[in-house]
Formats: structure tokens, sequence, C-alpha cells
């Protein structure tokens, strides 16, 4: 009597066990969004809710397309040849590709263009694009993706990770980026300077001798912004040039494109204000045999490959650069500018000699003017 009574109170179990295993597998056989509900539904504290849950999820949120095939399906939608890398995405059981294009009817080199997909009814449709702000690119020319792609998740929210480099007269930048279609945000660190390669066939294409622009960059709090200036940091093929050094081949980049006619026909110049940080300035209190006025102290120096002539304002105190060329390699071939003299209080000359032959420029510092002898 005693067994028949456990076996009675132990069949309603056994039958519960056996329908929930049936329709779980029957909820797997047609995996939907309802088939799911339906079993959770009925079988909320069951065994089997966990993977029901997750598949769920997958449905819902996990896209089935990889990077191959979400570009194969993107460049469909954009010019032959375009640039671009592409992230599939899912939410709420709807399939979208994102793109991010380097190329586009309008786009500029100091942006990105994102494009949307979302897969409807009638298939893959473009819904939507816009143009977001990018890295700096004066001076440059060309762009083109470089290096490894990524997708990484941060705290639950996904970010495609991308690299590409510019160039142009200016020298190169290599910019590190990510975007995410969970929040929309896109972000990038630029890495900016002198290109070093030593051979045109350098794997990877870059070597660059420059600063980032980490100075100027804002949302550092956030993880993602601090993995894309690691990125940068930890880049072996991104030379650092100490900050001192760095404010002197911009104030004489700056110079030399303000002043480009300055060795042949220019009668007029441009002067910059070199900040107390640069090494011209260092160079400057160094330097011996300066040359003075009433209003002005001038010395000629050279450093990093050119030649220039520093002036301290004494009414302002500040330093400027009244002159810049590349310094003299050969002096039986090329022309040297030996030596600066002050002809009155405004008036600088430079005495050059050029093999045998010697002539004179007249810079006034006060003008700006230049004349030729």
């Amino acid at each position: 009597m005693a067994a028949l009574a456990l076996l009675l109170a132990a069949a309603p179990l056994s039958a519960q066990k056996k329908a929930e295993t049936r329709l779980y597998q029957k909820t797997l056989s047609k995996p939907s969004l309802e088939a799911f509900d339906k079993f959770l539904k009925k079988y909320p504290s069951s065994v089997y809710a966990g993977d029901i849950l997750a598949r769920k999820d997958t449905l819902l949120n996990i896209s089935p397309y990889g990077e191959a095939e979400a570009a194969a399906i993107l460049a469909d939608f954009l010019p032959a040849g375009t640039q671009f890398r592409a992230l599939a995405e899912r939410r709420e059981a709807v399939d979208r590709i994102y793109g991010v294009c380097l190329e586009g009817e309008g786009l500029g080199l100091d942006q990105v263009r994102i494009v949307t997909l979302r897969d409807g009814q009638d298939g893959w449709a473009q819904e939507g694009v816009y143009d977001a702000p990018a890295a700096d690119a004066e001076g440059m020319q060309t762009r083109e993706f470089i290096d490894d792609t990524s997708v990484i998740d941060i705290r639950g929210t996904r970010y495609l990770f991308f690299h590409y480099l510019m160039g142009g007269a200016a020298g190169q930048t290599y910019v590190s980026a990510a975007y995410s279609p969970q929040t929309d945000e896109f972000g990038c660190v630029s890495f900016r300077g002198k290109d070093i390669r030593e051979r045109s066939g350098h794997v990877p294409p870059y070597n660059i001798l420059g600063r980032s622009d980490e100075a100027m960059l804002s949302g550092m709090e956030r993880p993602w912004m601090r993995l894309l200036l690691k990125d940068i940091q930890d880049n072996e093929w991104l030379e650092y040039v100490p900050e001192n050094f760095w404010l002197t081949d911009a104030a004489i980049q700056w110079w030399t494109e303000q002043n480009p006619d300055a060795l042949t026909s220019a009668t007029h110049l441009k002067f910059n204000i070199l900040q107390q940080e640069s090494s011209l300035v260092e160079e400057f209190q160094a330097a011996k045999g300066k040359k003075s006025s009433s209003k002005y102290t001038a010395a000629l120096i050279d450093h990093r490959g050119w030649t220039v002539i520093v002036v301290y304002q004494k009414a302002s105190s500040d330093y400027v650069l009244a002159w810049a060329e590349p310094e003299c390699k050969d002096h039986y071939r090329d022309r040297l500018l030996n030596s600066i003299a002050f002809d009155d209080a405004n008036t600088l000359a430079l005495s050059y000699y050029h093999g045998n032959r010697t002539f004179k420029y007249r810079l006034n510092l006060t003008s700006k003017n230049l004349r030729r002898n």
C-alpha cells in the first residue's frame, strides 16, 4: 500500500517532466520567438529555461552574418572600388549592416561616411547615410585602410575598430578609429608627422616620426577612446618626437607654407611667434654671435636640417621665426647663408656665398618686406 501511494504521488511529476521535455524538443525543432515565449510562459522554472532564454537572445540580437558576408552584401550598394569596412548587427530580430566608407561623392578626407542597410520583407535596402567628422586632413591628398579590422565588445556594446593612413606633401597621418552601431558613436585618434621609411617596400607602408593629437581629444573617460589612444601609443611604427622638437618642426612647416617663394621672388614675408617650449627658443638662448639693434636681437641657427633666423622682439618679449631654408649640405655647390648683421634698427642683412659669388638679402623686421641685392 505504501509503495503504491508513492508511485501515484510521483506519477504527476513524471508526466509533467515528459510533457516539458516534449515541448522543449518541439520548440527546438521549429525555433521562433513565439515558440520560445510559449515554453517560458508554461515552464518558467524549467531546467531548460536557461537554454531557451539564450536561444531567444541569439534569435533577437546575434547576427548570422560574418564580416565577409556583410561586406559582400554592402558592396552591391556602393560604387565599384569604394574603400569600406562592414559590420553586421541584429537587434530585436532586425538585421542591419553598417559600412564605414573612406570614399564617396562629396566626401572630404576629414570625414567618413556611415551607410546603413536593413533587411526587410523585400530584402536588403539602404536605410540611412551620413558623413561623420574624422581626423584632420590638412595637407593630405590620399587615404586608404591599413592594418587589421576588429570587432570588440565593451560592456555589452560592440565597436568596429579600424585604421586608415593619409598621405601628402605634409607627410603622413595614421588614424585609429572606432564606430558603434548600437550607440551611433564614432571617434578617432590620429598620429601625424614625417614619413621616415628607409625604403618604399617597407611593411607596413608607414613609419612616422611625429605626434598624436591626444592633447586635443575629449571623451577620454570612455573605455573605447582609451583603447584607441593605446593602439596609437603601442604601435612601434609610430615614433614620438619630443614636444620641443615637435613645436619647432610645426613652426618651420608653417613658415615655409606661408612663404613658398621666399628663396626666389617673394618681396614680403609672414612671421610666426614661437612658443616658449620650442627648441628654437632653447637654441636662441644658447646661440653665440647674436646680433642686436635697439628693437631686436637676432640669431642665425642651424637646427634639425634647417638654417633659421630667430628674432627676439624687445618691445613684446616674443620670439619669432623670421627666416627658414634648408641647411646647406655642400658649401662648394649650394648657397650658404653665412652671416647676418643689422643695417639699422629694423633692417637685417643676410649675407650669402654661392660658389665664388656673394650676395645679400635685406629683411625689414618691422614691415617684413624683403629686398634682394
